[in-house]
C-alpha cells in the first residue's frame, strides 16, 4: 500500500474556494451538534469571503492548508487580536478555526497546524493565544487541551427568546 503524501503549506488566494468549502463543513457540523445560532450562510457571504481572504493575504494573519494529492483537506486560520482594554498590556492572538476532513483525522495533522501557528505567534512576539469552542464540543475541547491550551474564561448564557 502506498504511503499517503501530505503537504502542509501557507495558504494562497487560490486556496480560498477550498477553505470556504471546508469552513462550511465545519459550520454545518457545529450548527447541527452544538450551536443553533451559527449562520451557516456566513462563510459564502461577503463578510465570510472577505474574512478568509484577509486571513490568507494580511501579514497580521495566519492561514495554512493541508494538501493531499493536490486537494485541500484541512486548514487553520488565526491572527493577531486587538488589545483587550481591561487586560495588562500584552500581545494577543486568536485561533479562528481549524478543520481536517474526517478521512485525514487522527494522523497528527491538526497538532502540526497548531504547532506551526504557535511558532508563528512566537516569531511575532505574541504573549497569549486563545481559541473559542462550543462548550458541548467535547472532542474539540479535548483536542485543544492536548495542544496545551488551558481553560481560561468561561462564558455563560441565557436564551431569552
Amino acid at each position: 500500500m502506498a504511503k499517503v503524501k501530505i503537504l502542509i503549506r501557507k495558504a494562497t488566494v487560490n486556496d480560498l474556494k477550498d477553505i470556504l468549502r471546508l469552513n462550511r463543513k465545519l459550520f454545518l457540523k457545529e450548527y447541527r451538534e452544538f450551536d443553533k445560532t451559527l449562520d451557516v450562510n456566513w462563510t459564502y457571504g461577503k463578510e465570510g469571503r472577505k474574512f478568509f481572504k484577509n486571513a490568507i493575504v494580511k501579514k497580521e494573519n495566519f492561514c495554512e492548508v493541508v494538501e493531499n494529492k493536490n486537494k485541500i483537506v484541512g486548514y487553520l486560520n488565526g491572527g493577531m487580536a486587538k488589545k483587550i482594554p481591561w487586560r495588562k498590556r500584552a500581545r494577543y492572538a486568536y485561533l479562528g478555526s481549524i478543520f481536517i476532513d474526517r478521512r485525514f483525522r487522527n494522523k497528527g495533522l491538526g497538532a502540526k497546524l497548531i504547532k506551526n501557528f504557535i511558532n508563528w505567534c512566537k516569531k511575532n512576539r505574541i504573549n497569549y493565544l486563545s481559541v473559542t469552542a462550543s462548550a458541548e464540543n467535547k472532542l474539540g475541547i479535548d483536542f485543544y487541551h492536548k495542544s496545551e491550551f488551558k481553560d481560561y474564561d468561561l462564558t455563560l448564557q441565557i436564551k431569552l427568546s
